[in-house]
Formats: structure tokens, C-alpha cells, sequence
């Protein structure tokens, strides 16, 4: 029950919007360091920031009943608490056939649950929720060097900051903390100040910034609002996965567009969200069968009392999570909850980052203008989380769609290729001699804001991102980089790559096996582990991922571990191969009889 309270709360207490960033192991020679490079400023994703609840005094943390700070973000769902509460109701309600106080019950716990998100009828938080920056006692940008250990680990633990190359020091880093789930005008307000910071620290230099997921709405909000005053004051901006134009997942939720179809809610949804997380794919098919005692009446309207509690008590108010609207949906979530009088200023600050949003490419193409060297990297060809309505019908990294972090490439549904009269709508880039179109054909980036200055890692997941040493060795190349990159300036990095989760090998099999003494072991071990070894350290050297090399170095990797009883050997799944094929075939099944809807529905229910 606590594993499905954290899916639960990955799913609906911020919308899924984690972007783990990590910095490479040391590079091989690929980063253009020097005397003059300039600091970075990390721009986090959602949730990579520490914001406690503190009492009166603005000194003392609130504690929990354990003694641990409160903090506001990713709340920790008590499913034990539900489970007492619901369970009259749920009890009622199945030998019933109908809404017993279910649906009343379970609004009641998710709106405590989500208390501290809550918001005041400006969009500030209603509690006094505090970040925890990495500034001085006056507010002053502090570079990594000059924090505290606890605020490095910290740093470290979120960003994976150690694993950088070595020759980006401390001294050119600072970590730049919002609070994700607060008013994006003051985070914008704060970021412009702690920009302005950070380039008088170093002698009035330019500045550079990493973009990560949600801080891509920030940098629209920068543009847009600060432009004159910041503009001259960058030097590289990188996108890096980031929600330039929101995400459909969140818009989705904004808009009751989940994915209550038929054959989601009865055969795919659950499988391929729990497969998502981690979780065998079985129990999804095991839920897809649980759900059946409930009339489906009443399962869409507990999905509805959800969506009630989350963005009619919370996210309405929040101008943060309003960003990750895209701006095709905005105008039809804000006339769904941000119709009333009591909403007009919350409604006037949505409205004025809508504008924003709409305005986020020009401002990046005039920045570039401007002599700013701006980036971006993305993931594609991998679904959008299934709970989405949208999630069968764009091709997406798993939380963002590709239109979003691609700033506007054009592409087929997941491993799809594109029409073969396909013809580009307003390319960005018409040059004949430029082939823009992946090798696989889904993705045509001619039409992107900016054709030669994206690169595309197909398969990677959004919050995988930290795993790839190859997406995160770019983004530091091109951070840090002195001169403007292309993709036809730097060969050795393809616009069009494969992602791949290394972190496990890189921090943990890698570093085991080369503790290993080969003096201890027989000839023909020392000789394997020897080749293993040679074999990671070859496949991590390289820049360009061929799908499967990776696998098999690390699979051989692992291999000489477990015969050396340093490591398990990967304990079989019976239960997946066992229940796995049952349960999918019991599902196909029920589908088809008694078809898509409660056992003790009457009839077929629309």
C-alpha cells in the first residue's frame, strides 16, 4: 500500500513532472573549458528544491509527528488513512452498485492530503512555505564552493552535481532554488535578481543557464518580462527537456481529459502506467480486473471527485503548475476554473504567462538574434504516461510531449514515421543540402525554432534523463561551450542519438569491478574481468549510442561480478511469467464479454 501511495502521489500531486538532472562522469575531452568559461546557473526541474513549512517566527520548522521537517512538495499519501476511511463507503458501495459516500470519502482524504499546496486568491502560498537558497545572509548568489556541505550534498543528491567533469569547478556553479509548486512571477522576479547576482559576483560577466523541464517556463516568463534587463547578461541557455509549451499530460488533467475510454480504463491504462513506475506489469492487469467489481459509473465518477479536489481545491490557484498548460488548451482550462470573481487575479497572472508562452519562440529566436548561444536537447519516441487522454496520440519522453521540448519539431505518433507525402509546414531550415528528418523518419526538425542547435536522444525516458551520461555530457558541452555549436560543429554529437540509462554501471558495477584485485583471482577470471572492464570503459567512451552494445557490456559486466559472488545474479520473475500471460489473456477476454464495464453493470454502460 505505501509503493502504490507514492505512485499515486507521482501521479497526481504535481502531475508527474520530475526531471532528475545529472552531470556527467568525467569527460573524454569533449568540453571546451577554459580560463574565461562562465558560471552556470542550474535551472531545476520540479521538486529539486527544499521548501519547509516554518512557524510565525520565519526561523523555527514545523515538524511532523516524527520530528521531520514538513516539507510541501511530493506529499507522502497515508493509504492507511484512506483505507479506514473508504472503507465503509467502498464496502457499501460494492454490495450496492452504487455511490455510498465513496466518491465523498475519497475527496475528503485526497483534499487533506494536499492541504499545504494550498494557494490565497493571489496565487502566493496560504502557508508559509520557505525555499531553501543557495544565497548569502543579504541574498547573494552563492557558487557551491562558498556553501555549506549540507547545501552541496543536498545540490548533489538532487543534480548529481559530483559526477561532473572535474574541470567545472564548484566556483562556476550555483543552484538556483524556486519553490515549483509557488507563483511563477515571483520565482521569475527572484530568478531575474539571483541572474543579475550571480554576473556581479563575477565581475559583471555573462552568465550561462541550464534549463530543466519546468525551468523552461521560467525562462518564457524571463523573456518576456525581463528581457532587456537579463538579454545582455546571458551567454549560453540550454533547454534541456524543457516544457516550453507546458505539457498535454498536465493540460489533460486541466481539461478532464483523462483517459476514461473504454479500452483505457478496462486494458491499457493500468499495465502501462504500474509497468512506468517500476511495478510488474501484471498487477495492472490484476487492478484492470478490480476495477470491474465497481459500476463504471462510479469509477468515472471517483476519477472526477480526483480531478475536483486537485485542481478545483489546488492547482487552480497555482500560476506555477497553470505554466505547464499548453497553450492550445489554456483558454479552455481557465474558462473550466478560473471563471469567478475570486479568481481575477489569479486569472490576470495565468493570462499574462499565456501571452508569455505564446510569445516563447519569437523571444528565443530574438535572443539568439542578440548574440545569446541558446540549445536544446530532448527525448522522443517513447508514450506519453497513460493516464493522459492525449497519451495515444503524440509521441512524447513520458511526462513532456515532443512539441513542447523540441520548441516545435514535427513528428508521428511513437515509432511512427510520418506520412510518405509528408511536406513540412513553415521549415525553419530550407538549406537542400540539410537532412533535418530522424533516421527513423518520425521526426522532422526542420520545423523546430531552432533546427541546428536541437539534439534528439530516441527512447529516453524524461525522468531517466540523470541515467544518460550521454544527454548529460551534451548538456555540459554546450553549457559551458565558448563557441555557438551546431550540429554539423561538433560530428561526434549526432543531432539524432539513442538514450541510455548508464548511472548503474558508471557509479556502482563499473567502480566494484575495478576494486576487484586480479592478483586474487584465477587466470581465466582475471582475463574476463579484465575484458569486461576494457569493454564498459570502451561503450562509455563513445558518443554515439548502437542500440544493444550498451546492454550487452553491461550484461558481461554483471556476468564476472555474480561468477565472482560480488553480486546476485537477477533473481527470475515467476510471477510475472506466470501471472503475467494469464491475466493478460483473462483481460482480453472480459474485454470482449462481458466488455467494458462493471461485472454487475446490467448492460453495456457508455
Amino acid at each position: 500500500m505505501k509503493r502504490f501511495g507514492k505512485i499515486l502521489s507521482g501521479l497526481l500531486a504535481a502531475t508527474l513532472c520530475m526531471a532528475l538532472l545529472a552531470t556527467p562522469a568525467a569527460a573524454t575531452g569533449d568540453s571546451a573549458f577554459g580560463g574565461d568559461a562562465s558560471p552556470v546557473i542550474l535551472l531545476h526541474g520540479n521538486t529539486q528544491s527544499d521548501v519547509f513549512l516554518y512557524e510565525a517566527d520565519n526561523v523555527t520548522r514545523v515538524l511532523d509527528a516524527d520530528g521531520n521537517p514538513i516539507k510541501n512538495w511530493m506529499p507522502d499519501f497515508d493509504t492507511g488513512e484512506l483505507a479506514k476511511r473508504i472503507a465503509g463507503p467502498a464496502l457499501l458501495s460494492l454490495l450496492l452498485q452504487r455511490d455510498m459516500g465513496l466518491t465523498k470519502a475519497l475527496k475528503g482524504w485526497f483534499s487533506d492530503s494536499l492541504y499545504l499546496l494550498a494557494m490565497d486568491d493571489k496565487g502566493m502560498p496560504a502557508h508559509n512555505m520557505r525555499v531553501e537558497t543557495y544565497t548569502d545572509a543579504n541574498g547573494e548568489p552563492l557558487s557551491l564552493a562558498e556553501c555549506s556541505e549540507e547545501l552541496r550534498d543536498t545540490a548533489n543528491r538532487r543534480l548529481h552535481i559530483d559526477e561532473r567533469d572535474p574541470r567545472l569547478g564548484d566556483d562556476k556553479i550555483y543552484y538556483f532554488a524556486y519553490d515549483s509548486f509557488g507563483n511563477n512571477a515571483y520565482n521569475t522576479r527572484e530568478l531575474r535578481d539571483y541572474i543579475k547576482g550571480v554576473s556581479r559576483r563575477h565581475g559583471d560577466s555573462q552568465v550561462s543557464i541550464v534549463a530543466i523541464s519546468l525551468g523552461g517556463t521560467l525562462i518564457n516568463s524571463l523573456l518576456h518580462d525581463y528581457y532587456d534587463e537579463v538579454v545582455p547578461l546571458l551567454r549560453n541557455v540550454v533547454f534541456a527537456v524543457a516544457a516550453v509549451d507546458g505539457t498535454t499530460l498536465v493540460g489533460d488533467i486541466y481539461t478532464r481529459q483523462l483517459s476514461t475510454r473504454d479500452e483505457d480504463l478496462y486494458r491499457d491504462m493500468f499495465p502501462g502506467l504500474l509497468e512506468a513506475f517500476g511495478a510488474p506489469g501484471w498487477i495492472g492487469y490484476a487492478l484492470n480486473i478490480a476495477v470491474r467489481f465497481l459500476p463504471k459509473k462510479l469509477l468515472l465518477g471517483s476519477i472526477d471527485a480526483v480531478i475536483d479536489v486537485l485542481v478545483g481545491e489546488y492547482l487552480s490557484r497555482n500560476t506555477t503548475l497553470w505554466s505547464l498548460v499548453p497553450g492550445s488548451y489554456y483558454e479552455a482550462a481557465r474558462d473550466m476554473w478560473l471563471g469567478g470573481d475570486e479568481y481575477a487575479a489569479i486569472r490576470a497572472q495565468t493570462d499574462h504567462y499565456h501571452e508569455a508562452q505564446k510569445d516563447s519562440r519569437a523571444n528565443i529566436l530574438r535572443m539568439r538574434g542578440d548574440g545569446v548561444w541558446v540549445y536544446s536537447i530532448c527525448n522522443y519516441d517513447v508514450p506519453l504516461f497513460a493516464i493522459a487522454g492525449s497519451y495515444s496520440k503524440i509521441n512524447a519522453d513520458s511526462v513532456l510531449h515532443l512539441d513542447s521540448t523540441s520548441l516545435g519539431a514535427t513528428s508521428g505518433y511513437v515509432n511512427t514515421p510520418l506520412p510518405e507525402d509528408y511536406r513540412p509546414v513553415d521549415p525553419q531550415c530550407t538549406d537542400a543540402g540539410h537532412d533535418h528528418m530522424s533516421p527513423d523518419g518520425v521526426v522532422d526538425a526542420s520545423t523546430g525554432a531552432l533546427p541546428e542547435q536541437t539534439w534528439y536522444f530516441r527512447g529516453g525516458w524524461h525522468d531517466h534523463s540523470s541515467s544518460n551520461d550521454l544527454f548529460m555530457r551534451l548538456i555540459i558541452r554546450l553549457g559551458t561551450s565558448g563557441e555557438y555549436e551546431t550540429v554539423y560543429s561538433m560530428p561526434e554529437w549526432p543531432q539524432w542519438n539513442h538514450a541510455r540509462e548508464s548511472r548503474w554501471l558508471r557509479v556502482d558495477l563499473l567502480p566494484q569491478a575495478e576494486a576487484v584485485d586480479p592478483k586474487e583471482l584465477s587466470e581465466k577470471n582475471a582475463a574476463e574481468l579484465a575484458g569486461a572492464i576494457a569493454g564498459a570503459k570502451a561503450v562509455l567512451a563513445k558518443t554515439v549510442e548502437t542500440p544493444g552494445e550498451f546492454e550487452r557490456a553491461q550484461e558481461r559486466l554483471l556476468a564476472i561480478l555474480v561468477s565472482l559472488g560480488l553480486r546476485e545474479a537477477p533473481k527470475p520473475d515467476y510471477a510475472g511469467v506466470i501471472l503475467g500471460p494469464v491475466l493478460s489473456f483473462l483481460n482480453g477476454v472480459l474485454y470482449r464479454f462481458p466488455g467494458p464495464r462493471g461485472f454487475f453493470d446490467p448492460f453495456r454502460v457508455k
